[in-house]
């Protein structure tokens, strides 16, 4: 009987233990995330348009010793910028200045640039002669960093087009990645930025009095698409690792 009453207790014992283990407090944790993707947002914010009218301007300059033309305007929004020259003549030469502004948070980069006829004397756009330069403030802190000529001496002129792709070519040389809040501008010294642009001094007189119009289009791109394999990166130039400085 004794020995009944002991086995029971023990199994009692037992069961009780067991419940006590079963019986431990538990609890979950959630991680909740949200994802915004970013905007891409490269704005034209100035323009404007240099010419013999700005001779005290001119003459501060390197290139004071272009024959520069009289005339012209430039108008802009974020996207695009309408130009126009007046009494362009032959050996004349104007300069339009272009800031473009990173206004998103997506770092990015000049992909190419396309100068297209629109209307008027074919001919005559044919023989629009240019040279860039650039410059720009790479990681967005205010300040115009280091950076290079294109072409800038009175020999190397080219085509518009041919211009423009020795322009992309070098920004993209020295890897020149805009971030959030940087901007890239075409031109020199302290100045906004340029292409120059002059008529063939060769044009003969069948070209006065004549006019064309063309419309210059840059297309910009985010930095890369893989950051794991940023083509931009290197001890070459900029760099731009995506980082906002």
């Amino acid at each position: 009987m004794k020995k009944t009453k002991f086995l029971a207790l023990a199994l009692a014992v037992a069961v009780m233990l067991m419940g006590a283990g079963y019986a431990a407090w538990s609890n979950q944790t959630f991680l909740t995330t949200t994802v915004r993707t970013g905007n891409f947002k490269m704005e034209i914010t100035d323009t404007s348009i240099r010419t013999g009218d700005r001779q005290e301007a001119n003459e501060a300059h390197d290139w004071h010793e272009y024959d520069w033309t009289h005339g012209g305007n430039v108008d802009h929004n974020a996207t695009s910028a309408v130009v126009e020259f007046n009494d362009l003549y032959p050996g004349g030469t104007v300069q339009v200045d272009m800031t473009t502004t990173n206004n998103g948070t997506i770092p990015a980069k000049l992909k190419s640039a396309k100068v297209e006829y629109l209307s008027g004397n074919e001919d005559l756009f044919n023989l629009l002669l240019g040279q860039t330069s650039w410059k720009a403030d790479i990681n967005g802190d205010g300040s115009k960093d280091d950076w290079d000529h294109v072409e800038w001496n009175r020999e190397n002129w080219r085509g518009l087009q041919g211009a423009l792709n020795a322009l992309v070519a070098n920004i993209n040389d020295h890897n020149a990645v805009i971030e959030p809040g940087g901007w890239l501008s075409l031109g020199d010294g302290e100045e906004n930025g340029c292409i120059k642009i002059k008529l063939d001094p060769d044009a003969g007189n069948e070209f006065q009095n004549k006019n064309v119009k063309f419309k210059i289009t840059f297309n910009w791109e985010q930095w890369t698409t893989d950051p794991t394999e940023n083509p931009y990166d290197g001890d070459n130039g900029y760099g731009g690792d995506g980082d906002v400085q």
